[in-house]
């Protein structure tokens, strides 16, 4: 009669040492300071609901978040004032805190 817990273990242990585990990237990462325009806005964001006030602005990086997202400003004054009204933010309101966007090359 066969171990077949034996069997399971080898098996998966095959499975693990094949697989390929290394983080999947599918931009390249700008450098703070970059100027990048906003192409995509995932539905799940936290600005999908203020999408035409994002989407196709410039911004400036100012660092990467560790949940998945990147701190901006807007480049332009006029963007970063038309998306505060229409948020009903304080017009002080310069960083933001982009999650689930795509940015361009």
């Amino acid at each position: 009669m066969k171990d077949y817990t034996e069997i399971i273990r080898r098996s998966v242990k095959r499975d693990f040492s094949r697989a390929n585990f290394k983080r999947f990237e599918s931009q390249k990462a700008p450098r703070p300071k970059h100027i990048r325009r906003v192409v995509e806005i995932n539905e799940i964001s936290g600005y999908a609901k203020y999408r035409r006030f994002v989407l196709g602005k410039l911004v400036r990086i100012l660092g990467r978040w560790d949940g998945g997202g990147w701190f901006v400003q807007f480049v332009r004054d006029e963007d970063r004032q038309r998306l505060n009204a229409a948020a009903g933010w304080s017009n002080d309101k310069t960083v933001y805190l982009l999650d689930g966007v795509k940015l361009d090359e």
